[in-house]
């Protein structure tokens, strides 16, 4: 999947964001073919909701955060967004740096003695709330002498501090799954549990159903099932397998963000297994996606590893909980937290448990954490 990448141009009215961002824009098409440039001036009106556009600070951070939200939605995507406006908000330029990877910041700053000279109405005052941004990628002097190629060279050659990391070890599992070395004949013990549960023709979401035994438990129970995973060999197999019914359907994408998937409605979303390959942060944007999805008594089921498991703590050190072992990205969870933040989420928790035997084989018997959380309140 294409990486996908914000350039957030800033800087007061009459800077040359605009003028920079089209030059930029068209530097960019001449490699990428996924580059689309987000103006203020268009935005605004389509932002606003309406023709009138209020000039409050309310309004100019409502319109900012949803040029933020926009610009996401686009680079979580794979494609290369370029946003030009004023939105000279901290919170918003935080929130850009928290939430979308492959943001790039730069401020085109440009003299008060040039913003004015450029104004044709001769109105020009300078806003008195504006927070100039403190910690840009790139800072900029649009004051007429600086060529706009040569301000486009220095914003092209930016890279982004922290990059879109989807990969969830693809080539491992596109070659472990072209080898054909899972079984797919036995469903897992989680997933018979959680069947269970579910109401006759349950519509369910797997996040990383690799090579479907689950998945296709499920459509087997005459449930209608979406399996989204990283694998494209994994799933080209699933979908050639279910070829012809209209009740299963399988998608080779980034189940953090998978955006078009968490726009339909489920009766469940199932994961097992998954929460090992991201991060926190990535976990924290899959639930509150999960959540959205999930219709009034929806249910959310988790198998996963935690900080007691076995293999906990070995391999290198990369972040809190998690560790690179085997070749593997393995984050491990801490239950209490973890239920902490389902229900501070507003989930209501059907079943936590923490124990050996949910997973037992001949070889291993992990201590896993078992999860069922209930969506109550819309």
């Amino acid at each position: 999947m294409d990486k996908g990448r914000v350039y957030w141009l800033t800087g007061f009215s009459n800077s040359g964001k605009t003028t920079i961002g089209t030059a930029l824009y068209y530097k960019l098409k001449k490699t990428h073919n996924n580059v689309v440039i987000l103006d203020g001036d268009l935005m605004k009106e389509i932002a606003s909701g309406s023709e009138t556009a209020s000039y409050s600070i309310k309004d100019r951070k409502i319109r900012a955060r949803r040029y933020s939200l926009m610009a996401k939605l686009l680079a979580d995507q794979g494609t290369w967004v370029i946003v030009c406006a004023i939105a000279m908000f901290d919170e918003v330029r935080e929130w850009n740096r928290k939430n979308i990877l492959g943001y790039i910041e730069v401020f085109i700053d440009a003299p008060e003695e040039e913003l004015r000279k450029r104004d044709k109405r001769k109105l020009y005052e300078i806003d008195p709330n504006a927070e100039l941004p403190k910690a840009p990628d790139l800072t900029v002097v649009n004051d007429g002498i600086n060529s706009i190629n040569d301000i486009v060279n220095e914003i092209e050659k930016l890279k982004p501090r922290y990059e879109d990391d989807f990969d969830r070890d693809s080539e491992y599992w596109n070659n472990y799954y072209r080898n054909k070395n899972s079984d797919i004949s036995m469903p897992s013990d989680f997933a018979t549990y959680v069947e269970s549960l579910l109401k006759p023709q349950s519509h369910i979401l797997e996040l990383g159903c690799g090579n479907g035994r689950d998945s296709l438990y499920f459509f087997e129970k005459g449930h209608y099932i979406i399996g989204v995973d990283g694998s494209s060999v994994a799933i080209d197999d699933l979908n050639e397998r279910t070829k012809g019914f209209d009740k299963a359907r399988f998608v080779c994408d980034d189940f953090v963000k998978c955006h078009t998937l968490y726009q339909m409605q489920y009766d469940c979303v199932y994961s097992r297994f998954t929460l090992h390959a991201i991060t926190e942060e990535q976990e924290n944007e899959m639930l509150q996606n999960a959540q959205k999805a999930l219709v009034e008594n929806g249910i959310l089921c988790i198998e996963a590893r935690t900080i007691h498991d076995d293999i906990y703590g070995m391999g290198k050190e990369i972040a809190k909980n998690t560790y690179i072992y085997n070749d593997h990205f393995r984050r491990f969870l801490e239950v209490d937290k973890f239920k902490e933040k389902l229900v501070k989420m507003g989930f209501e928790i059907v079943l936590m448990v923490e124990d050996r035997g949910f997973s037992k084989t001949d070889k291993s018997d992990p201590i896993l954490m078992r999860c069922v959380a209930k969506v109550t309140a819309r």
